[in-house]
């Protein structure tokens, strides 16, 4: 960055700081990324047709994490993407069975990170958009457009959630989320600053440029979870 952000750590304490990591810095990190039109939500425009858009283009980069990713995959005698499962009273979490627990609205979702896996969530997003350096806590502008942007990683809660888009496109089945519930979220930091190059042209004020660090652990570590701690 160019020295003039400034940076905003929300919920709980700064995941940048190991000493507040109880999992002690061990945990599965990747980076997600999105660049285009990125609005503000409000209670009178909850831009579900604008979510669903953004959550199609982390989809491709789900899915591909799922086929090279240690913690996704097992070398068991059924190689494949999925999880490793060893407790018999828990759901399994291959993308089979995840697609058909989360198999609503005409979707197959996937999430990575799920309630019954008992994993936490850290993000740390970088947010490049035409306003001048910082302003994080500038009116609601940063707050709705990142509210918009969370809600693009969880699996939508009702078929409204979709806009448009009633049935899954061509290699959306099955629909690879981060997130089955944004309450999983435990650590949130955000780092502002101006973009500098284009996204659209003409160049429209609510272009942004974004990369988020996810950082995963489990809460309480069990066999089944044990490959993120």
């Amino acid at each position: 960055m160019l020295g003039r952000t400034q940076r905003a750590c929300i919920l709980a304490s700064d995941p940048c700081d190991p000493r507040d990591d109880p999992a002690g810095g061990a945990h599965m990190e990747f980076r997600l990324t999105y660049e285009g039109l990125l609005l503000g939500a409000s209670r009178s425009n909850t831009r579900a047709e604008h979510k669903h858009e953004i959550r199609k283009r982390f989809h491709p980069q789900l899915k591909r994490l799922w086929e090279i990713s240690p913690q996704l995959y097992s070398s068991s005698d059924h190689p494949g993407p999925h999880f490793i499962v060893t407790e018999h009273d828990r759901p399994e979490h291959t993308i089979a069975s995840l697609s058909e627990r989360f198999s609503r609205f005409g979707y197959r979702f996937a999430p990575i990170a799920t309630k019954s896996l008992e994993l936490l969530c850290g993000l740390e997003i970088i947010f490049l958009r035409q306003d001048e350096p910082g302003g994080v806590w500038k009116s609601g502008d940063i707050d709705n457009r990142l509210k918009t942007l969370i809600d693009a990683l969880r699996v939508p809660n009702d078929g409204a959630e979709l806009g448009k888009y009633r049935v899954p496109d061509e290699g959306e089945n099955p629909f690879f989320c981060l997130l089955e519930d944004d309450i999983l979220i435990s650590k949130l930091s955000v780092e502002a600053d101006t973009l500098l190059e284009p996204v659209s042209v003409p160049p429209n004020r609510n272009d942004a440029r974004v990369v988020i660090t996810v950082k995963l652990r489990p809460y309480n570590v069990r066999p089944d979870n044990l490959q993120f701690a």
